[in-house]
């Protein structure tokens, strides 16, 4: 299952974003999220002000499906 574990982030929505990985449809992947400030908050001492806010709210992927084309519906558990 390691080949099919996503874990590149963008910062950005955009539809030039590049796919992280392509996949066909029913195959199962795993993502790694990270919480809104890409974890960079690791004790409650740590000020708000030590933040890089370039790495504010991350998403996993965008992943490419093979055979997905607008308007389908894709499943997620």
């Amino acid at each position: 299952m390691a080949q099919n574990l996503i874990t590149d982030y963008v910062y950005t929505f955009s539809p030039d974003n590049k796919p992280t990985k392509k996949v066909n449809t029913g195959e199962t992947l795993i993502f790694k999220t990270l919480d809104c400030f890409s974890d960079q908050i690791t004790s409650e001492d740590q000020l708000i002000t030590a933040i890089d806010f370039t790495k504010a709210n991350p998403a996993t992927g965008p992943v490419y499906v093979e055979g997905a084309e607008p308007g389908d519906v894709l499943v997620v558990e």
